[in-house]
C-alpha cells in the first residue's frame, strides 16, 4: 500500500463554502416563509383571488351585493356603502367620501388591519321608507293597495323639495305613470299652502261649467291650470281664481313655485277623480274606494293625468293615529264629516294634515253636483262646498319612481333630501 504524505485543508476555501451554503439556505427560508406568508394572506383575502402577495399594514375587501369582489363598484354605479356592515378589525373605523368616492380609515393605530366594505344598490326613496315597515309613525292602511302613511300629530316626514319644506303622505302602490306601468311612488303635500283660491271658477258655458259657480271637473279646472301649466308650475307671477263668474286675483310665485331640478324629481301620475254622492256617512275607506271609483256628475271624468293635484279626502282621513280616548281603528271608523264633533277630537288633533287656521281643497268632487267638491275645514270636519270660494290649496305631487333619499333623518330640523 502507497502511503501518501497529508495535506492540510485550505481555510479560505472552506470559509468560502461555507459562507455559500449559508446564502442557499438563507435564501431558502425566505422563500418558504414569503410562500407561507402569502399562503396565508391569500387564505384571509379570497376575495381577491390571491392576487395580492403584500397586503400591508391596511387593507380591504370588498362586498357587492352580498358577493365577494376584487373591486369595489365606480361612483355614479347606482351602489352606496351600507355602513351598518361596513367594519374594521383592530377598533378602526370607516367613513365614507362620498364625493371621492372612497374610504377615510379612522382610528387606524396597529399593523395588520383589515376593512369589509358593503355595497348594495343605492334604494329609491319608496323603497327606503318600505324597509321601515310599521311603526308608530308609519301604517298600512289596508286598503286593496296596502299604502304605507305617515300618521299622527307631527311625524318625522319632513322633506326638503323645491328648496322648501314639504312632508310625505306615504308610500303608494299600483299608481299609474301615464303609460300603463303601474309603479310604487311617493306622494308629497306642501307644509304650507301657497294661499286661498278658488278649486275652478269659469263661468258658465265655459269647458265643462255649466254655472256661473264653477265645475268640479279637474281636467280643465282654473286651479289645475295655475298648478301645472301657468304661474306655480313656471315660478312666475300672474293671475289665480278667485270668485265666481271667472274673477281672478293677482298672484306671486316667482321665489315659491317649482324650481327646474324640482319639476325633474315629478313624474306624471294618473289621479282619479271619482266622488262621492253623500258626505254624512263616508269614512277614509269609502272615501277612497269612490276616489277610485267612476260615480261622478253626468259626463265627469274618472281620471286626469298630470304631475300636480291636491290631497283626497281619505289622505286626511288616513293620516290619524288616534288619541288616547279614540284609537286609530275608531277614527278610520268615524265618519269625517263628524270629527269636528267632541267624539271626533282625537281623530282630528292626532292628524297632521289638519290645521285650524288653513281650510284646505282636496281633489274629491262632490258627485250630485257640477261645482261642489270637498274640503277640510276648520274643525277639521270634511265638508263639500261650492267650487268658487277660495281655500287654502297645497300642491301635492308623486316623486318620479328612482328618486332617492339622499341625506337627513325627516325631522323638521333635518328634512330628507332627494336626489336622483
Amino acid at each position: 500500500m502507497k502511503l501518501e504524505k497529508y495535506k492540510q485543508r485550505n481555510p479560505k476555501k472552506i470559509g468560502i463554502a461555507v459562507f455559500t451554503i449559508a446564502c442557499v439556505l438563507l435564501i431558502a427560508f425566505v422563500f418558504i416563509y414569503s410562500s407561507f406568508a402569502s399562503f396565508q394572506t391569500n387564505e384571509t383575502r379570497s376575495f381577491i383571488n390571491g392576487n395580492v402577495v403584500d397586503p400591508g399594514d391596511l387593507y380591504f375587501a370588498f362586498y357587492v351585493d352580498g358577493v365577494i369582489s376584487s373591486t369595489m363598484p365606480g361612483k355614479g354605479e347606482g351602489y352606496v356603502l351600507d355602513k351598518e356592515k361596513t367594519t374594521c378589525t383592530n377598533g378602526a373605523a370607516v367613513e365614507w367620501l362620498n364625493d371621492e368616492w372612497a374610504p377615510k380609515i379612522l382610528n387606524f393605530t396597529q399593523t395588520r388591519t383589515k376593512c369589509t366594505l358593503y355595497f348594495i344598490k343605492d334604494p329609491t326613496a319608496a323603497e327606503t321608507i318600505l324597509a321601515k315597515g310599521e311603526t308608530e309613525e308609519l301604517k298600512f292602511d289596508k286598503t286593496e293597495d296596502n299604502n304605507l302613511r305617515y300618521v299622527g300629530t307631527n311625524p318625522n316626514n319632513y322633506v326638503r323639495f323645491n328648496n322648501e319644506l314639504w312632508r310625505i303622505i306615504g308610500v303608494f302602490n299600483n299608481i299609474d305613470n301615464g303609460s300603463g306601468t303601474k309603479e310604487t311612488r311617493i306622494k308629497l303635500i306642501r307644509d304650507e299652502s301657497i294661499g286661498n283660491y278658488s278649486w275652478d271658477n269659469k263661468p258658465s258655458g265655459t269647458g265643462s261649467s255649466i254655472s256661473e259657480f264653477g265645475s268640479n271637473d279637474w281636467t280643465d279646472s282654473t286651479l289645475k291650470e295655475v298648478l301645472n301649466n301657468g304661474p306655480y308650475w313656471n315660478r312666475a307671477s300672474g293671475n289665480c281664481p278667485s270668485g265666481k263668474n271667472g274673477a281672478t286675483t293677482a298672484c306671486d310665485f316667482s321665489t315659491n313655485g317649482l324650481t327646474e331640478e324640482a319639476k325633474t324629481m315629478i313624474g306624471d301620475a294618473v289621479w282619479n277623480l271619482g266622488g262621492s254622492s253623500t258626505e254624512n256617512d263616508v269614512t277614509a275607506s269609502m272615501y277612497y274606494e269612490r276616489e277610485r271609483g267612476t260615480t261622478v256628475y253626468s259626463g265627469r271624468p274618472t281620471k286626469w293625468t298630470g304631475k300636480i293635484g291636491l290631497m283626497y279626502a281619505s289622505d286626511f282621513g288616513y293620516a290619524t293615529s288616534g288619541g288616547s280616548t279614540t284609537n286609530r281603528d275608531t277614527c278610520l271608523n268615524k265618519e269625517l264629516y263628524d270629527w269636528g264633533s267632541s267624539s271626533g277630537r282625537d281623530c282630528k288633533n292626532n292628524d297632521w294634515l289638519y290645521n285650524s287656521s288653513n281650510i284646505q281643497w282636496t281633489l274629491t268632487p262632490f258627485a250630485s253636483s257640477s261645482s261642489y267638491a270637498f274640503f277640510v275645514n276648520g274643525s277639521g270636519n270634511v265638508n263639500d262646498t261650492i267650487t268658487f270660494y277660495t281655500h287654502g290649496v297645497s300642491p301635492a305631487l308623486y316623486l318620479n319612481s328612482n328618486v332617492k333619499i339622499s341625506g337627513g333623518s325627516g325631522t323638521e330640523e333635518s328634512p330628507y333630501t332627494l336626489s336622483l
